[in-house]
């Protein structure tokens, strides 16, 4: 499972984990998952759906459809007379479904149905804040030798701090020599490389990394 702690079998490519199921998309409350995170957090009145072990299991943009279905089922379950759940709008990101809400009454509502809810087969799911969720950066690194699955595993034991479980695959291109890649990493695994000088140490040598758009040191 991507995103566990421990030894990962390696970073994974760029797409979404969890499964989805399809089914009827529910009138209530409208939202088509266009909205930006920008936007979102800006709005001042959002909240995060996730995974129960958030970093650990995150949602998919399936999910994220799921997600939508559901809590429109819950909307029309509801009573003609009385309380409706006020949401603005959606989006999907950082592996969680932010949810733009009218009011602090839909954030009650939300938070008290959101842990009850079944959105797919074997769903856990809780309401966050946006300051919960995981932050990225893009990076570049050169490793040398021949690809090797075995370089996370090494990267993760040989460098205290560097959690490789998180990072996402976005590019792998072999070169003369050494392989280069694109990754997504979480932030806090940044300052890990950043103190070795960007040189985290890769099993039979040392890989460099650097920070996508910046000069890495030691490279042309």
């Amino acid at each position: 499972m991507p995103g566990q702690h421990g030894p990962p079998t390696g970073a994974k490519q760029e797409t979404a984990v969890g499964q989805g199921h399809s089914g009827r998309q529910a009138k209530r409350p409208r939202e088509s998952g266009q909205l930006g995170y920008t936007r979102a957090a800006r709005e001042g009145i959002q909240v995060a759906v996730v995974c129960e072990d958030y970093p650990g299991s995150q949602i998919s943009r399936e999910n994220f459809a799921d997600i939508q279905r559901a809590i429109g089922r819950l909307v029309d379950e509801l009573p003609e007379e009385g309380f409706t759940p006020r949401l603005v709008e959606s989006c999907w990101t950082k592996g969680a479904a932010i949810k733009v809400r009218h009011n602090e009454l839909t954030k009650d509502w939300l938070a008290a149905r959101v842990p009850t809810l079944v959105a797919w087969e074997g769903s856990r799911l809780k309401i966050a804040g946006l300051d919960a969720l995981s932050t990225y950066k893009r990076v570049v690194a050169w490793f040398p030798g021949p690809m090797d699955t075995k370089r996370y595993l090494w990267l993760w034991r040989l460098n205290q701090g560097l959690d490789t479980g998180y990072w996402r695959l976005y590019e792998c291109k072999e070169e003369s020599n050494e392989v280069h890649l694109v990754l997504r990493i979480d932030t806090a695994s940044v300052a890990v490389p950043k103190g070795l000088r960007w040189r985290p140490f890769s099993g039979v040598g040392q890989a460099i990394f650097s920070l996508l758009g910046a000069k890495p040191e030691g490279k042309k």
